[in-house]
């Protein structure tokens, strides 16, 4: 009787194809998933992500407001004109009276890098870049916080919106921006409208 191929490797070379198969799962799934946060094709399959929430990109994200016990070890401190705020994979914190708290941050914060999955849009001739609730501009060799501008369209804001309803119209209200949910090739999109 032959022997499968496999039966005749080491130990450790078995452990090592166990693993980089495993590996291959982990990292297609992944990839899936994220495809399916944008409603892309696999295979011909349309895969298509929960949108009935308007966070429905970042819920895996804290609420902005929200009070977390750690910042990530990985984070990133930025100093912003005297305060320090820490930046991890999009989300930023800063400490006040000895709590860490998720916020949106400062207009003019520069980063260097921007977390993967951003969005890239243009309004008029500016391109701007979306990600969790913050805007930002290409500037200097930086990523620079701006206000949103109005008219911009994203596919999902933050959570710890206020919902509001005016004449039977839905707005959400998260950091002092109004969106309004619009119809952008069948699907929900939320367009920027007032900021205060």
């Amino acid at each position: 009787m032959k022997r499968l191929f496999i039966d005749s490797l080491s130990k450790a070379v078995k452990r090592g194809l166990y693993l980089f198969a495993a590996i291959c799962v982990l990292e297609t799934g992944v990839a899936l998933d994220a495809n399916a946060q944008r409603g892309h094709r696999s295979g011909g399959v349309r895969i298509t992500a929960d949108r009935s929430q308007p966070h429905w990109h970042y819920s895996a994200y804290p609420k902005h407001g929200a009070v977390i016990t750690t910042i990530p070890r990985a984070s990133a401190r930025i100093t912003y004109r005297g305060n320090d705020f820490f930046f991890h994979r999009g989300v930023y914190y800063h400490r006040i009276n000895g709590r860490n708290i998720v916020v949106c941050p400062p207009i003019g914060l520069r980063v260097n890098v921007l977390p993967c999955g951003f969005l890239r849009f243009w309004v008029g001739p500016n391109p701007y870049f979306y990600y969790f609730g913050t805007y930002y501009v290409y500037r200097d060799s930086y990523y620079e916080v701006v206000k949103p501008p109005l008219g911009a369209l994203v596919e999902s804001i933050p959570d710890g919106y206020e919902k509001l309803e005016i004449e039977g119209q839905t707005f959400y209200i998260v950091d002092g921006v109004q969106y309004k949910p619009v119809l952008k090739d069948g699907v929900v999109w939320y367009q920027v409208v007032k900021v205060n």
